[in-house]
């Protein structure tokens, strides 16, 4: 199967509002067309503080709990349910303007997004985006976590999860990571968590924007929510994650995922071993030629 597609952006700008996890205030994301090689850029912008952060693999900031990307200065976190969907749709040109430090929660998935994108439509350019081919396997590990690619003329992902929960033990899916499966059985996924990990948070005043609309919430022995959107969301969510991250590499990296209690680190780990193992030449091919969004006269605020 041939993954080269060609670059795409929006159509045209697209407004998303909802609220912080950790702040539970209201955050304003404005996605705006692009032009070819922009990439993928997050605009801070509050008030006077402005700061332009490039979602690429160097920029990331921290890997606890969720994917956060900075500039030294400045911090987006929670990139990731976001940056699910703009892969799967195969967005490759966009700046982000966001007023917070923290992407919008949403229902806790990606789907949110990818409907807002959908109802924008793309536009398509000439120039391709190439993806990696994984020659050799590759590992990353930290204990008894690991996270493998091998070779494969299919593009997929062996998942699975073991958490000290009765619903949770060894928990597992095997997918394949075609655009259409993605969108219909894995960015609907919601993120999830443990009532007493919520409680110790939001007594730290985090996870304040935390709430059965936004996430699963597992009690000790069963589910706080009355329902799932599917039997194993919670793994599912996991693969969502995965590819959100991966995507922060600025290329699909093609290959047969098997990861095991995997998470943001050893995701973000693995893409930085994928594109070490690339030539310098052809990472400087796909440097990205960006414009910051308030250099620009056609700023929207």
């Amino acid at each position: 199967m041939n993954f080269t597609e060609h670059r795409k952006t929006l159509k045209e700008t697209v407004r998303i509002k909802g609220i912080g996890l950790h702040s539970g205030k209201e955050v304003n994301l404005i996605g705006h067309p692009a032009p070819v090689g922009t990439g993928i850029v997050f605009e801070y912008r509050k008030g006077e503080d402005k700061a332009s952060i490039p979602v690429e693999l160097s920029n990331v900031v921290d890997t606890s709990n969720a994917t956060t990307l900075g500039d030294g200065l400045h911090r987006v976190q929670t990139v990731e349910h976001l940056m699910a969907a703009v892969f799967s749709v195969g967005i490759t040109d966009m700046i982000l303007e966001i007023d917070s430090v923290e992407v919008p929660i949403m229902d806790g998935s990606s789907l949110p997004f990818l409907e807002a994108f959908e109802e924008t439509g793309y536009t398509e350019f000439e120039e391709n985006i190439e993806p990696i081919y994984v020659k050799n396997p590759m590992w990353v590990v930290d204990g008894d976590k690991y996270l493998v690619i091998l070779p494969s003329k299919e593009w997929k992902v062996t998942y699975t999860i073991d958490f000290p929960h009765p619903l949770l033990k060894g928990q597992n899916i095997t997918v394949n990571l075609d655009r259409d499966i993605l969108k219909k059985e894995i960015l609907p996924a919601r993120t999830f968590g443990f009532l007493k990990d919520v409680e110790a948070l939001q007594a730290r005043g985090l996870a304040m924007g935390g709430s059965l609309d936004n996430a699963i919430v597992l009690t000790q022995d069963g589910y706080l929510n009355e329902s799932l959107r599917y039997e194993n969301e919670c793994v599912r969510h996991k693969i969502l994650d995965l590819v959100g991250d991966l995507s922060i590499a600025g290329r699909p990296i093609i290959g047969h995922y098997l990861a095991s209690k995997a998470g943001h680190a050893l995701d973000v780990s693995m893409a930085k071993l994928v594109m070490s193992s690339e030539t310098g030449n052809e990472l400087g091919k796909y440097k990205s030629r960006r414009i910051p969004l308030f250099k620009r006269k056609a700023a929207v605020v």
